[in-house]
């Protein structure tokens, strides 16, 4: 039996985990992952890229020690029906394990032997695709319907909205680039309103990261055609340096920003003086950083910076200004692993983009694919989710198996 229905079953699930607001991606990984061990065996040892990569989580699992907010590895019970993983880092690890599990097996599929299972992962997305396009069109009635009238409840549907246009960003690019290389003319449209389309829908439920993301997206894109030799070196080394010289480059835009009296708009002026506050606390324990989710800990309200709640109504004052996590992966890396963990990941990405082939050596549609895939998580990794939240790095691991099946489908299918 070969994995790749494994993996297309897995993906026939995929919308419905964006649509229950994207937390269901980490079991889904691990329902992937385990067949693997029976039907493709990965290969030991990893590959080199994958070292340092073990190596930083590792890291992220023994700064538990030192973690302010560390309780334990777990609670509860088998016994009692009680039992739970408690600590991030174990949630981490398991997520980074089966990744590895998953991703190596799909590796080991044989080319031309998934055919079927691609079609079924595209109409997975795009089925995606469309229920976001319904649920953003249809939003008011389906959040009143679903979560009544509780401003809590319905802030939390909204929030499950942006979380699956998250998602769908996220895999976006592989129908994209699967899509444009289809040789009928009439697919150029196609894929022109979907990018169109998509824009809208991301901008209706103020998904910043995910318009980033497209932008990003065709960057990566643009530069992986432009440079068919080194595109891939280019951007992975340079997403790795800028992620081991983060506090460095964020903070000298920080202060230019200070020095010229400008101010972002919205949520992004928020998160700048939020980054502020974390360049702080990594500059007192640069080398282990805090430990793990020691960012939920930081307790300065904007009473304590009345320069920056002189520019928020007054209600502001008693708000954290880093709410919970810096939503800045990089600066949380720094804050909570230190420079051990950020040269770690670093040389991870760096490595990854020589181990790439050549974008001029890959068809059309996987080097796009890679390179978009790779934009939309660039801006992900900015600007919106917690450094620690398994859910999403389980949804960029599935992102890069669907790359693998698309890669491993025949051309002559298109």
């Amino acid at each position: 039996m070969s994995y790749a229905p494994v993996l297309a079953a897995a993906f026939v699930l995929w919308p419905v985990m964006g649509l229950l607001g994207g937390q269901g991606y980490a079991p889904l990984l691990g329902l992937a992952a385990l067949p693997a061990l029976a039907l493709a065996r990965p290969k030991w040892p990893p590959a080199i890229y994958a070292i340092p990569a073990i190596l930083f989580v590792i890291w992220v699992v023994v700064g538990e020690a030192w973690s302010p907010v560390s309780t334990g590895f777990t609670s509860g019970s088998l016994l009692e029906g009680n039992f739970a993983v408690k600590a991030t880092s174990v949630r981490v690890f398991l997520a980074a394990a089966f990744a590895l599990l998953a991703i190596g097996g799909a590796m080991r599929i044989a080319d031309g032997s998934a055919q079927v299972s691609t079609r079924v992962m595209l109409g997975a997305f795009a089925t995606q695709g469309l229920i976001l396009a319904v649920t953003v069109i249809f939003s008011g009635p389906l959040l009143k319907a679903v979560y009544g009238t509780d401003p809590n409840e319905v802030m939390s549907g909204v929030q499950n909205l942006g979380r699956n246009a998250n998602a769908f960003a996220l895999i976006l690019p592989i129908l994209i680039a699967y899509l444009s290389a289809r040789p009928q003319f009439f697919w150029k449209p196609v894929v022109a309103l979907l990018v169109v389309a998509s824009l809208l829908f991301f901008t209706r439920v103020d998904s910043q990261s995910a318009v980033i993301g497209m932008v990003f997206m065709m960057l990566a894109i643009g530069l992986v055609q432009a440079l068919p030799k080194l595109g891939f070196r280019i951007l992975f080394t340079g997403i790795g340096a800028y992620v081991a010289s983060a506090p460095m480059l964020i903070g000298t835009v920080l202060r230019l920003l200070e020095a010229y009296n400008l101010h972002l708009p919205g949520s992004f002026q928020s998160r700048a003086w939020a980054w502020h506050v974390v360049i702080e606390k990594i500059a007192e324990r640069p080398f282990i950083g805090h430990g793990i989710s020691a960012s939920k800990t930081w307790e300065e309200t904007y009473a304590d910076h009345p320069d920056w709640l002189a520019h928020l109504p007054d209600f502001w004052a008693y708000y954290k200004v880093v709410p919970g996590h810096p939503h800045n992966m990089p600066l949380q890396i720094w804050a909570e692993t230190g420079m051990i963990g950020a040269i770690l990941l670093a040389f991870s990405l760096v490595l990854l983009g020589f181990r790439l082939p050549e974008p001029g050596k890959l068809r059309e549609d996987v080097r796009f694919a890679i390179a978009g895939v790779t934009g939309v998580a660039f801006s992900l990794f900015n600007f919106a989710y917690n450094m620690w939240n398994e859910a999403f790095w389980s949804s960029v691991a599935l992102a890069a198996i669907a790359i693998i099946l698309l890669a491993k489908r025949r051309r002559e299918s298109l």
